[in-house]
């Protein structure tokens, strides 16, 4: 097979600017050109990777897919109720952003779903779960739900949470 090779003209000006780039006698013009233009191209490990936020502090990368898996086999079939793509501006399901409500897009794109499969407790109301035990994304292979991601300073959690004040005894936290 034949190597393409495309001949360029050079200026003397040209030719002295390329010169001031030579590293060794050994480099010729074209190595010189390649190395410094491919020096302006940011490299796959160099690249900065966006995130958004979907939630106390809990990061997906932009252009990422969040998986969706109620309770039940759906996990286990790797099978998931809803998928979702992390978008610079949010978070998005079937083309339609997802707007926050109890601060995060997981938990109002988790009720849509809820409610189109009709997962209801036997009151009729959707079944209450935790967006971020139930979404997930896949790092280095394995699926990581939403939970593991979130900043522990930003975290919110259910029930009471121990007070950490050094003046309190023992007795004021009911121990």
């Amino acid at each position: 097979m034949a190597e393409f090779v495309e001949y360029i003209g050079f200026r003397r000006e040209d030719s002295t600017l390329v010169e001031r780039f030579r590293r060794d006698a050994s480099e010729t013009k074209i190595d010189i050109i390649t190395r410094v233009l491919a020096s302006l191209l940011p490299s796959e490990d160099a690249r900065e990777v966006e995130f958004i936020d979907v939630g106390q502090g809990a990061k997906v990368r932009v252009g990422e897919r969040v998986l969706l898996f109620l309770p039940g086999s759906v996990k286990r079939a790797a099978d998931p109720d809803a998928v979702a793509e992390a978008r610079r501006d949010g978070l998005y399901m079937e083309g339609t952003k997802i707007e926050a409500t109890r601060g995060s897009p997981l938990h109002a794109a988790m009720r849509v779903v809820q409610g189109r499969k009709g997962h209801r407790n036997e009151k009729g109301e959707i079944v209450q779960l935790s967006a971020f035990r139930q979404w997930h994304v896949v790092r280095e292979g394995k699926l990581v739900p939403v939970l593991e991601l979130k900043d522990p300073a930003l975290a919110h959690r259910r029930g009471r949470t121990l007070a950490t004040s050094t003046h309190l005894s023992a007795e004021d936290l009911d121990l």
